[in-house]
């Protein structure tokens, strides 16, 4: 495996794993799987958080890694517009977990997920047998799909705006702090602006492994070109531009909806007004060769900004 980035084996994943089961509706590929139970659609996903990848954990409160495992597959429903309605965990503990280690680490998990009002209800934990293994965890949520059925990332059209959720970039400090441990998923804002705009809501998607990157998937679901305004970009207060377009570990939303929809200027959360940004708009685009992202700087340079992302490995 050595030299295969994360995209590629997402890919590969993409094009071997398919279901013909009338009951699933999503698969591979988006946020979360959707899947036909009784009269409604449950959205289901798991993603996890690994010492050295996601966090340092010999720098920071394993509380707070808790805390960051249960929103980053949280994040996932927000991506959707779902309910959070149950968390599961699997833990993998180095051998040199201490007990106050793992307390804190359950204290972390177990509160993040009731804050989200998706408690934790089962799992699995093992240790390592060789001390320089890290710590894994985890984390598989449960939501319930709105009426209108869950938000994906393929549904933007010609003209529509692109938007983005709060302020993005420098997520993740040299040292291992930063926003990425304390971020609060964006569940009650893309409820809202589901409830605001219903329909015209079309696609959607959040940000974790870079703006560059996120906005080619949202780009590549619908078989469109998507051109970002790069001055219109809220970056995080002293993050540069190329940072803001490349960083990842961010969890804000982004998502695509008609011209002529009204837009307000912030929606309610749990951390106040979250500011919306219109960065960009989505084309058809001219041939196949053609990018999937185009980056429009104010001093009239455009360049490709596909792959401005990062993998996770």
């Amino acid at each position: 495996m050595a030299g295969v980035r994360e995209v590629d084996v997402l890919n590969l994943i993409y094009e071997h794993v398919r279901t013909t089961d009338a009951g699933v509706l999503l698969g591979p590929g988006d946020d979360l799987a959707a899947i036909r139970l009784g009269g409604g659609v449950l959205l289901a996903g798991v993603d996890q958080v690994i010492d050295g990848v996601h966090v340092l954990a010999d720098r920071i409160s394993w509380e707070r890694i808790g805390k960051k495992a249960i929103h980053r597959s949280v994040s996932d429903i927000a991506a959707m517009a779902g309910t959070p309605r149950a968390c599961l965990a699997a833990v993998v503990l180095p051998s040199t977990a201490s007990e106050h280690d793992v307390e804190l680490l359950c204290k972390g998990l177990h509160a993040a997920a009731e804050a989200v009002g998706a408690p934790l209800v089962g799992g699995d934990v093992a240790i390592h047998r060789e001390s320089d293994h890290p710590l894994t965890i985890s984390v598989t949520v449960l939501a319930e799909a709105s009426p209108l059925g869950p938000i994906t990332r393929s549904g933007a059209r010609p003209g529509d705006r692109l938007y983005v959720t709060g302020q993005i970039g420098g997520a993740v400090h040299a040292d291992g702090s930063g926003h990425h441990l304390d971020f609060q998923p964006r569940v009650a804002e893309s409820r809202a602006l589901l409830a605001l705009i219903g329909s015209d809501l079309h696609a959607m998607i959040d940000i974790s492994d870079g703006l560059g990157r996120d906005a080619g998937r949202l780009a590549a679901a619908s078989n469109l070109q998507v051109h970002i305004d790069t001055a219109a970009i809220p970056c995080r207060t002293g993050v540069p531009l190329d940072a803001a377009i490349a960083d990842g570990e961010d969890y804000e939303l982004l998502f695509a909806v008609p011209a002529d929809t009204t837009m307000p200027e912030s929606l309610a959360g749990p951390g106040g007004q979250c500011p919306l940004s219109r960065i960009g708009t989505f084309h058809s685009p001219a041939g196949t060769d053609e990018p999937r992202v185009v980056l429009s700087h104010a001093d009239g340079r455009v360049e490709d900004g596909t792959d401005r992302g990062w993998d996770h490995g």
